[in-house]
C-alpha cells in the first residue's frame, strides 16, 4: 500500500523532507500508530477536520496523547463554535476519510490550527492519506506549508 498521490505531490513540490512508512496493518487511531512505529504517542499527530455553523473546515492537529478543546479551537479562529464534521463531510471537505487524515494534501485549501505542544518535536508522524501509510514531518514545516495558526488548542 503506498501513500495517497495527493499527499506525496504535495510534499515533492514543497521540497521539504519527509519520509514515509508502511504498516503492516492499518493505523487509523494515534495509538495503533504509535504502536506499529514503536514511538511515543506524544509524536504522533491527529489532523481531525471540524466545521463552523457556515460549514467552513477548519483542520485542527494535536499530538496523539491529547485531544482537542473546541473552545481554545474556536477563539484560536475568532470563531463563534466548532464542531467535528461528520465522515462524509470530513471526505467531501478533504477527499480523504476519517482514519487516514493527512495534515497537508487535501482537495482544497484548509483553515489549519497545530496546537503549541507539536511545535516543541522535531519530527512528528501523522496520516498520509491511506489506512497503512504514515507521514514523518518537521511539525515546523507543516506549519509553513499550510500557513497555519499555532495556539494552545488542546484540553
Amino acid at each position: 500500500m503506498v501513500m495517497s498521490e495527493a499527499v506525496r505531490s504535495f510534499l515533492d513540490r514543497a521540497g521539504v523532507e519527509y519520509r514515509i512508512h508502511v504498516a503492516d496493518s492499518p493505523t487509523r487511531t494515534a495509538q495503533e500508530a504509535a504502536d506499529r512505529l514503536k514511538v511515543p504517542l506524544s509524536v504522533i499527530i491527529k489532523s481531525i477536520v471540524f466545521t463552523d455553523r457556515k460549514d467552513s473546515p477548519v483542520l485542527a492537529i494535536v499530538t496523539g496523547d491529547r485531544r482537542v478543546d473546541r473552545g481554545k479551537l474556536s477563539a484560536a479562529l475568532g470563531m463563534s463554535k466548532v464542531r467535528i464534521a461528520n465522515p462524509e463531510s470530513t471526505l467531501r471537505l478533504t477527499g480523504f476519510e476519517v482514519g487516514t487524515m493527512p495534515p497537508i494534501g487535501h482537495k482544497n485549501r484548509i483553515t489549519t490550527v497545530i496546537d503549541r505542544t507539536a511545535m516543541g518535536f522535531t519530527r512528528v508522524y501523522g496520516g498520509a492519506g491511506t489506512a497503512h501509510t504514515l507521514v514523518e514531518i518537521d511539525p515546523k514545516d507543516l506549519a509553513r506549508l499550510t500557513s497555519a495558526v499555532v495556539a494552545d488548542i488542546s484540553e
